[in-house]
């Protein structure tokens, strides 16, 4: 059945008879008729009863004409949703655990304060884990470190961060890889971790042959690096949210390796109000 049909159908009822119904939608009776005709033909059902010059309801019709009212208002509603500018519904944001725990507060207390009726949900994860979430439709924003283009996301570059290379108070000053032990220990997230790709990479470069250990937080990589376990990299930020920074000695990080880039992405074909909201709050 079609949507234009139904309410044709409608309106017949409505105005009591073909001719009013034309008048009433701008149409030709010829045509009230013809659409009434391909109804019944559809349903192989007689919706109208014709006696001499009027129409009547038939049982038929009757039994039609609320499904018709419903799916006639839900379309309308439909519309009236798919136009509305106003954000609302459920946004699902994710983060990396470190921009949750330091950068996420504040847009996310003002932008529900500004917009109540949007359902926040906030997942996080390593970059490489939530890239894959935004395309695969189950995040609709996130926030990554170093994303690479992708033709299917859209990238906006929020805040640079400092990244820096954590130790405990008894490692001797680290200037370069050579400083590391033989065999050094690193603590780091899974291998979906940009953090964990720079600090590779690094050990990478200085011939170091690394024992990685994977921690699931940040709090908890910070209190093995002050117990001695190994070293690892986090951003700066994260160390003015830490209550035990002074357990923790910290060494910077040549330039190549120190800057990395915060970004927001989204699908692009995927926008909608509420996105466009919050990443104003950046």
């Amino acid at each position: 059945m079609e949507l234009s049909d139904l309410k044709v159908f409608q309106q017949v009822v409505l105005s009591g008879g073909i001719t009013a119904a034309a008048q009433k939608l701008n149409r030709v009776p010829s045509n009230i008729t013809a659409r009434i005709q391909k109804l019944e033909l559809q349903l192989n059902t007689q919706l109208f009863l014709r006696e001499k010059n009027r129409l009547r309801i038939s049982p038929a019709g009757e039994q039609l004409l609320p499904y018709a009212k419903q799916m006639i208002k839900l379309s309308q509603q439909a519309i009236n949703e798919l136009q509305q500018t106003t954000p609302k519904g459920r946004l699902t944001i994710g983060a990396m655990e470190a921009v949750a725990a330091t950068r996420l507060t504040e847009p996310l207390m003002y932008f529900h304060q500004e917009y109540p009726d949007v359902n926040l949900q906030i997942v996080t994860g390593p970059t490489g884990q939530l890239i894959e979430r935004v395309l695969a439709g189950e995040v609709d924003v996130a926030l990554v470190a170093d994303p690479r283009k992708d033709a299917r996301l859209e990238i906006s570059n929020v805040f640079e961060e400092e990244l820096v290379l954590v130790s405990d108070l008894k490692h001797k000053k680290i200037h370069s890889t050579e400083d590391l032990d033989p065999e050094p220990t690193l603590l780091s997230f899974s291998h979906l971790c940009a953090y964990r790709g720079r600090m590779r990479d690094w050990t990478k470069e200085g011939g170091i042959a690394a024992h990685i250990i994977e921690i699931s937080s940040y709090h908890t990589l910070l209190s093995c690096v002050a117990a001695g376990m190994g070293v690892g990299i986090v951003p700066k930020v994260l160390l003015d949210h830490y209550p035990f920074a002074n357990s923790i000695q910290q060494h910077s990080l040549d330039k190549q390796w120190r800057r990395s880039t915060t970004a927001m992405i989204w699908r692009k074909d995927s926008l909608k109000p509420s996105m466009t909201a919050f990443r104003d709050f950046f």
